[in-house]
């Protein structure tokens, strides 16, 4: 407590008020001068206070659960418009693809397989046919009994809800219809998938497998080694024979070698199976999200692993990009053998070719040798010049194939440049993200630590505060206690004299009493009489007029408009309102608030002047 709130908080100590003053001491609390706590009020705030926290945690709930729902209907939003490209695509392939069978059904419906589209159509319609009767059977009476028991549900609410016994036993009837209705479906539909599965086998069978080939393994059969047709060709010279021969085992070599070097660099690719070790239809539905997601489409990567975490939903992220990597190696596997087995079999077709007219022209040489003798020298010239042929074809040939290798080799060297660039630039924002966690983290800690460092330093001023100000209570205490003591001795002084003087004085007034006392008549009745006051006081009564707006009790004391007019009253009321009472500011500013009225000047006390 300060010297200027001393002023306020020491009261006026008269001696004629010392009993005052220890009686509201020793009442404390239950004094007219306290006010009891009103912990329903209190509670009441409470109360409001966490109500006003929960509401704003549920608001808060709220927030996040709408920007959660808002980022989801944004990814849904751009998984549609894919969607919706993809479904216009296929859409526009089926519709051609039918044009085109139907196109080729006209044109061959009076050729040969006449009679087998006749059967196709005769099969169609028969399938249309079971179709429409197994509709008839299964659905529509589903959909009649909906209608019916939606109408009986409408019509009988009121009953069930009385507890009718006629409704509850017909809703009885009603709910073992659907239990035996709920049967028949089960049992179809599980006779259904049986027939599911077994059309799948038949068609993933190796005899459909033969006649219709998965797309990736359609390549062309090679068979190795020197055809029958250029061994049984004639050709006069049997070295230029064996050496053309022999380059179809050189070529053979050479596109072997290619396809091992092939194998040796897509060991991911010959690791698994067609489907990558994953079940078919987990692979197909792989492969249609996949092909909907272009390269160049804005942030593909995630709108393509969240699309397939929607339709794969027991897959991780890890198996989805392990399962992708091998995809595309088993892709680009694929087509690379198959360009490199395309390439092997058109070098051996232009070779076999070149080697029939080689060989005619050698068989066309040597008839001309043996007519003319003379020329021999000139054939021999021409099948060197056509053997130097076959070896600058060679040459062009084995040039070819190492641009061909060297254009695969950086093809394949920027599609794993790009791939490092995509993973790096996902590293990056992950970092990036990371260091945002990390620095706010840390920018908490340090805040965290600075707000215990000044409550620490608070508490230490408090507590210093609290030790003087008890040392200057002590104090104080002590001196009011001299002065109480010094003024209880006075006291006892003044009522003895008193004592004495009122002794005195009764001494005096009754010998006065003695000299002018009158000797009154004895009369019982005026006991029982009213006084004279006590009539004129009715008498006044009676006859002065009744105010109504008179209060019950005369008040003595102070109204609540002037208690309320002190505005350190009012300033006090707004700072405790907002929680600042108890706070150093509040202590200042009440010290510093001047009040309405001046004090009186026997209303300061000079106990503490000095």
């Amino acid at each position: 407590m300060s010297g200027r709130d001393l002023r306020s908080f020491v009261t006026n100590y008269r001696s004629a008020e010392i009993d005052k003053l220890a009686r509201r001491a020793t009442d404390g609390l239950g004094s007219n001068k306290y006010k009891d706590v009103d912990y329903y009020k209190l509670n009441n705030l409470s109360s409001a206070k966490r109500f006003t926290s929960h509401k704003f945690s549920m608001k808060l709930e709220k927030i996040e659960k709408l920007c959660k729902r808002n980022k989801e209907n944004n990814l849904i939003k751009q998984h549609k418009l894919l969607w919706q490209k993809e479904f216009l695509k296929l859409n526009h392939a089926r519709k051609k693809i039918q044009a085109e069978i139907d196109e080729h059904m006209r044109d061959n419906r009076t050729g040969i397989c006449a009679q087998v589209y006749k059967e196709f159509e005769y099969y169609n319609h028969r399938l249309e046919h079971d179709f429409e009767s197994f509709k008839k059977q299964t659905a529509e009476p589903l959909w009649n009994l909906r209608e019916d028991l939606e109408y009986w549900l409408t019509e009988n609410k009121s009953n069930l809800s009385e507890g009718h016994p006629e409704a509850l036993e017909k809703h009885e009837e009603v709910k073992s219809t659907i239990e035996s209705v709920e049967k028949q479906q089960a049992a179809i539909f599980q006779h259904l998938q049986g027939e599911q599965i077994t059309l799948e086998k038949e068609l993933n069978s190796d005899e459909m497998l033969d006649l219709c080939p998965v797309q990736l393994e359609r390549r062309p059969h090679i068979k190795q080694g020197i055809p029958d047709e250029a061994i049984q060709c004639y050709c006069p010279d049997e070295n230029l024979k064996t050496s053309i021969l022999n380059e179809f085992l050189h070529l053979d070599a050479k596109y072997s070698h290619r396809i091992e070097e092939l194998d040796r660099k897509h060991t991911l690719a010959k690791r698994y199976d067609m489907c990558g070790d994953w079940y078919e239809d987990e692979h197909f539905i792989f492969l249609a999200v996949y092909d909907q997601y272009p390269s160049e489409l804005n942030n593909r990567r995630n709108l393509l692993l969240d699309r397939l975490k929607r339709h794969l939903p027991n897959k991780t992220r890890h198996e989805l990009i392990s399962h992708e990597d091998w995809w595309l190696d088993y892709k680009y596997y694929n087509e690379r053998l198959r360009g490199v087995m395309l390439d092997w079999a058109r070098d051996r077709k232009e070779l076999l070719n070149k080697a029939f007219l080689i060989f005619e022209e050698a068989q066309i040489v040597h008839n001309l040798e043996e007519k003319k003798y003379d020329h021999r020298n000139h054939q021999k010239e021409i099948c060197d010049a056509l053997f130097n042929k076959v070896l600058k074809w060679r040459e062009q040939k084995e040039e070819a194939m190492k641009l061909e290798a060297k254009l695969e080799e950086q093809q394949r060297q920027e599609l794993a440049e790009r791939m490092e660039r995509e993973k790096e630039r996902e590293n990056n924002k992950r970092m990036e993200a990371k260091s945002k966690i990390n620095s706010y983290q840390e920018e908490k800690e340090r805040r965290r630590n600075e707000e215990s460092e000044r409550d620490k330093r608070r508490l230490e001023e408090l507590n210093r505060l609290l030790e003087e100000q008890a040392e200057y209570d002590r104090e104080r205490v002590k001196f009011r206690k001299e002065q109480v003591d010094e003024k209880n001795e006075e006291r006892k002084r003044q009522i003895l004299q008193q004592e004495e003087e009122e002794r005195k004085k009764e001494e005096r007034l009754e010998a006065l009493r003695e000299t002018v006392r009158i000797t009154a008549e004895s009369d019982p009745e005026r006991l029982l009489q009213n006084t004279e006051a006590w009539e004129s006081r009715l008498t006044e009564d009676e006859n002065a007029p009744l105010d109504i707006q008179k209060p019950l009790f005369d008040v003595h004391t102070f109204t609540s408009n002037q208690v309320t007019s002190d505005p350190r009253i009012r300033i006090e009321q707004k700072l405790r309102e907002a929680g600042l009472h108890n706070s150093a500011y509040a202590r200042s500013i009440l010290s510093e608030v001047k009040p309405l009225h001046p004090p009186r000047r026997d209303m300061i006390s000079t106990v503490f002047k000095d």
